[in-house]
């Protein structure tokens, strides 16, 4: 199950997230995207992975309160092909 880390810090690491959530099972991947203060986690186990979540959500992590969910799944895109004419209606 993959989740979502919000509002992290500047300076937190892959493995500082991944000792954090190693607390509650087995941690499969960690990437973290600090440009936009985010992070990824992959757990093999959905029932580790719930308990992660409702461990953590709201948790103090170096001065910021993360937010953590489960991630959503993207909704397919409109269909590529010949673009639209004419005014819409």
């Amino acid at each position: 199950m993959k989740i979502r880390i919000d509002d992290l810090a500047g300076d937190v690491t892959e493995d500082e997230l991944r000792t954090l959530f190693e607390l509650f099972g087995a941690v499969a991947a960690v990437s973290i995207d600090t440009r936009r203060r985010w992070g990824q986690i992959d757990m093999p186990s959905k029932a580790a992975a719930r308990e992660a979540i409702e461990g953590l959500n709201g948790q103090n992590l170096k001065g910021f309160d993360m937010k953590v969910a489960e991630m959503a799944d993207r909704p397919p895109s409109r269909p590529k092909g010949k673009p639209r004419r004419g005014r819409r209606r």
